[in-house]
């Protein structure tokens, strides 16, 4: 199958065999010798039988192999899925099945041939899964069409500028492939960052400045807590040249203005496009960041890509439409429709658009349940169906709520609920992960028997504060973790996480901190003293000088 993509990482490996074309903290890989060690674990494939489009499975982890492996299977003729080392066992297992793979890439390029016919699709060039409300995940197949397109369209809008391009899209995520062959075929370096790095924002923002970052895909919320940190963290990464959000609504909030107004050379481009077509349909904001409209709209079609609004839900048509889903027809059929004079399906995003008078496409909502959660589109009825199966639930219900300015979700169950998190945790990924879990005796129903979500309880009021902060330093934390909360009763051993923090609000709490503090702590140490009094005692010993003994 011809690959527009293979052809231009090639041909860049012969013109320039010895620049840089992957970067970790540790090593650098040259486009040669990727060309040369992808080459060599193709054949190693190609000797295994690996048949045209047939899916392997990646697991290597965010490491310089990564690229390897992936352009190794395209290289073979077969289709990579990426999977997420970190994600349950349960979870990956799941994803080996579903995607029929019966060959697997693992840490070393160990490749490992399982049980099973090959098996593979015409055209087929990557699988990723998305939310589903079985409790099964989905998997989408993408075809070479799309990625060959989705990559000259981005290399034209960015006058193809061999850019340094971060790799932080989770593995086995969409923008994954945008990152990585954006980077690869434009003669840029793929920046691997490694996960304390991509997780802790603090760090990541160091990250952008120290590695001279210049393109960068991240989702809106994550943009806007980068642009937060800035000020805090004294420097804004100005080797930016290129910012592109997809995953959830764009919102031009002070701080992003803020942001772009310190870096005049970097333009911001919204990207919308779900899994089943990667990006669809983007919109570029131009002028100063002053005159920007606080929801920006998500723009016109791309090469490829026709759109329709029908009953307000927006349709994606044309050759970039991706395969449907693998070995599930009857979904595939639901959401992947014929269309009379179009020789491809349609398919139906689920998201409700308007057109504006300029023709800009303008995203109102979903016409279902599902989120965005940081990115990643999540179905509550897949939480409750895995929560459902756990021993000691007899009922229970996922809602989506807010805290912090941040989507999350809930969890309603009647039942056990002793240990919850952590068995749910060896069933479901992060994003999926129910930020609050609330017991209750039973969920309350509607007339006709269904979970009436209207009628659930409100979260909790916090109890009492307890005792106040202690100290200077425990007043410093409180008022900090005030600012960033938004809320008042900051007791001295009130969890951060009780109060309604995140992952991403610590990241802000960590940026002040640190602004004031001597003190170097990461995410895993803050989240590892979540009360104001551990912080307090883990600042202090981390600003006490090491003992100097007699010389």
């Amino acid at each position: 199958m011809r690959s527009r993509v293979l052809e231009l990482v090639g041909q860049g490996a012969r013109d320039c065999p010895g620049a840089p074309a992957v970067e970790t903290a540790g090593s650098v890989t040259s486009r040669g010798e990727l060309w040369e060690r992808s080459g060599r674990l193709a054949a190693r494939m190609t000797d295994a039988g690996l048949r045209s489009g047939e899916v392997v499975v990646v697991g290597t982890g965010r490491t310089g192999e990564l690229p390897v492996a992936v352009l190794a299977v395209l290289r073979a003729g077969g289709a990579f899925c990426v999977v997420d080392p970190g994600y349950p066992p349960s979870r990956v297992r799941q994803i080996h099945r579903e995607s029929g793979a019966r060959l697997v890439v693992g840490p070393g390029l160990d490749l490992r041939t399982g049980p099973g016919p090959a098996m593979g699709r015409e055209g087929l060039a990557y699988v990723v899964f998305t939310s589903g409300s079985t409790g099964r995940p989905k998997a989408v197949g993408m075809p070479h069409r799309t990625v060959d397109g989705l990559v000259e369209w981005t290399l034209a809008s960015t006058s193809r500028l061999p850019l340094r391009t971060l790799q932080f899209a989770p593995l086995g995520f969409d923008v994954f492939v945008q990152e990585m062959f954006t980077a690869l075929c434009s003669g840029g370096v793929l920046c691997l960052p490694d996960e304390e790095e991509r997780r802790d924002l603090v760090r990541l923002a160091e990250l952008l400045v120290e590695r001279r970052i210049e393109r960068l895909f991240v989702p809106p919320v994550v943009l806007d807590r980068l642009a937060a940190l800035a000020p805090y963290t004294g420097s804004f990464p100005r080797a930016l040249r290129e910012v592109a959000v997809a995953g959830e609504a764009l919102r031009i909030t002070p701080g992003l203005r803020r942001f772009f107004e310190e870096l005049p050379g970097c333009r911001l481009h919204h990207h919308y496009g779900p899994s089943e077509t990667h990006v669809a349909v983007a919109h570029t904001l131009t002028g100063p960041p002053a005159s920007w409209p606080d929801q920006p709209p998500i723009g016109t079609a791309l090469p490829g890509f026709g759109t329709r609004i029908v009953d307000g839900e927006l349709w994606l048509t044309g050759p970039g439409v991706g395969l449907g889903y693998l070995n599930d027809p009857d979904a595939t059929a639901r959401a992947f429709v014929p269309v009379e004079g179009l020789a491809g399906p349609a398919y139906r995003t689920g998201d409700l658009v308007t057109r504006d008078p300029d023709g800009l496409l303008r995203f109102l909502g979903r016409a279902d349940d599902q989120i965005k959660i940081r990115g990643h589109l999540a179905d509550p009825a897949e939480v409750e169906s895995v929560l459902g199966r756990v021993a000691g639930v007899r009922e229970c219900a996922v809602v989506a709520e807010q805290a912090s300015g941040e989507t999350q979700l809930a969890a309603y169950v009647a039942g056990d609920t002793a240990g919850l998190r952590d068995r749910l945790a060896t069933r479901l990924p992060a994003h999926l992960m129910p930020a609050r879990f609330q017991t209750v005796d039973r969920l309350p129903l509607t007339a006709h028997g269904k979970v009436d979500r209207a009628r659930l309880p409100a979260p909790p009021l916090p109890g009492p504060a307890g005792d106040p902060p202690a100290g200077p330093v425990e007043r410093e934390i409180a008022s900090v973790w005030s600012a960033v909360l938004g809320r008042e009763d900051i007791g001295r051993d009130r969890s951060f996480r009780s109060l309604g923090g995140t992952s991403l609000s610590a990241a802000l709490v960590l940026a002040r901190l640190r602004a004031r503090h001597p003190a170097r702590i990461g995410l895993e140490n803050f989240l590892s003293a979540p009360t104001v009094r551990e912080l307090a005692r883990l600042l202090t010993d981390t600003d006490t000088p090491d003992p100097v003994g007699d010389a």
